[in-house]
């Protein structure tokens, strides 16, 4: 893992660097080391190296746009970028030029960010391991052979090898946090409606979010604080309630803050149970109160079925052109997914939306008696591409999609087996700012080196 987009905007703003130095570096660490990874579908050399002098210049006339300026990212490739595929992940996709930028793209380049490329995903993000057949797996940076996460496992591989100082992913139930999780950085998932997801290639409309990826809550925050934004294009965008400080202020002390905590049974795997109550115990010294969350009527295992009613519904009229026109283009098991959602009556669909938009009012009530909800990210670590997904993968992530809440994963170090975990802060819808506090003050607190082993 690499310097992140805080320290990187640190070393521009003090002359120590310049975009085009850093833009190379980056460049020749992708031809290196991503032969073993695969992170990357698409690196856009050419325009990294423009914009990288463009930002120069900026500089030089003392004219930077703000800290992003300058600094190389990378994006999912289901998010456009105007005259590069977006790819979504899905071989009948190969060849689809975007005409245009995505709103957060066009907020990136505002901001003077370089983009070096876009990344390796799980088919039309409908999964979660990057096992994609038309572009190549995508390995976890820890361990060649095993699942980055997905389904953006492509933007948590390229940040954790140190590939990019950022990237943006997607998240449905689950997709930045997984990842995130797996490869042992930092991810957030923003309130619904706080950045636009227009330009997007969709899952699942009413359950996706944008949301930014990088090493550290300090660089998240300071990538939501450019991304975030009202788009009257967009219908699920949010007129935020308040304006938000996106000031990212290491807390010294949580004192005042209670905290849910939930019960951790056999699904849990034993080294991410103990990473849990040890980050639990670390939160009560820096001064949190931890207590009990009240998560009456949430069942996980009910809505995964019905969230997946909803997501191959929607896949079922997002992608049917193309299915029509280039069958072969979609894999047998992305096939089956649409045909299942194609399948299913229109009442027992709308009783699937319904069970999802009921757990507003469980959030309401949690939130109502705690200031944050912690979990670990995900039950298991990262595993085997020869093992099956474990069903229960989006047990401590999906909460947040139906809720439309802001949750963040933070490393939570490593199993005995050196595998990265993850610990998860979700927050009061619009709390995106108080979950990276919290997030943050664990994370410095804690202090756990991530590097890959290699």
């Amino acid at each position: 893992m690499t310097a992140g987009v805080a320290a990187l905007a640190d070393q521009l703003a003090r002359g120590e660097t310049t975009s085009a130095a850093l833009t190379e570096t980056f460049l020749a660490r992708i031809a290196e080391r991503d032969k073993s990874i695969n992170s990357f579908i698409t690196v856009t050399g050419e325009l990294a190296r423009n914009a990288a002098a463009e930002s120069d210049r900026r500089r030089a006339a003392k004219m930077a746009r703000g800290p992003l300026d300058g600094v190389p990212i990378a994006l999912k490739d289901n998010i456009d970028l105007a005259g590069v595929p977006t790819t979504a992940g899905i071989e009948a996709r190969r060849k689809r030029v975007s005409a245009t930028d995505a709103p957060v793209t066009a907020r990136l380049k505002a901001a003077g960010a370089v983009i070096l490329g876009k990344l390796n995903m799980h088919e039309g993000a409908h999964g979660a391991t990057t096992a994609n057949e038309a572009y190549g797996f995508c390995h976890n940076p820890d361990r060649r052979g095993f699942t980055p996460g997905g389904s953006s496992g492509g933007s948590g591989a390229a940040v954790a090898a140190g590939l990019c100082a950022a990237a943006l992913g997607t998240d449905t139930l689950g997709s930045i946090r997984i990842p995130s999780s797996f490869c042992g950085i930092a991810g957030l998932k923003p309130t619904r409606g706080l950045v636009s997801a227009r330009g997007v290639v969709p899952l699942a409309w009413s359950l996706d979010h944008v949301g930014p990826m990088a090493p550290k809550a300090a660089d998240l925050s300071l990538m939501l604080e450019v991304i975030a934004g009202r788009d009257s294009a967009d219908s699920y965008s949010a007129h935020t309630p308040a304006p938000i400080n996106f000031a990212l202020e290491g807390l010294s002390s949580l004192k005042g803050l209670r905290l849910g905590r939930v019960a951790i049974d056999g699904t849990v795997d034993p080294d991410v149970a103990s990473g849990y109550e040890a980050a639990l115990a670390l939160l009560t010294r820096l001064g949190a109160e931890i207590v009990a969350a009240d998560l009456d009527g949430f069942d996980h295992a009910q809505l995964r079925s019905k969230a997946l009613l909803v997501i191959e519904a929607d896949l079922a009229l997002i992608h049917a052109e193309d299915l029509e026109k280039s069958p072969a283009g979609f894999t047998q098991i992305f096939r089956d997914g649409i045909e299942f959602g194609v399948k299913q009556s229109a009442p027992k669909l709308a009783a699937a939306y319904e069970a999802i938009r009921a757990v507003g009012p469980i959030a309401a009530r949690l939130f109502a008696s705690v200031d944050a909800l912690v979990t670990p990210t995900t039950p298991v670590p990262a595993f085997s591409f020869e093992q099956p997904m474990p069903k229960t993968i989006t047990a401590f992530t999906a909460f947040a999609n139906y809720a439309g809440a802001p949750a963040v994963s933070v490393p939570m170090g490593f199993t005995k087996d050196r595998l990265p975990m993850g610990l998860q802060v979700t927050g009061r819808p619009f709390a995106d700012m108080t979950a990276l506090r919290i997030a943050a003050a664990y994370e410095q607190a804690a202090g756990w080196d991530m590097r890959p082993a290699d």
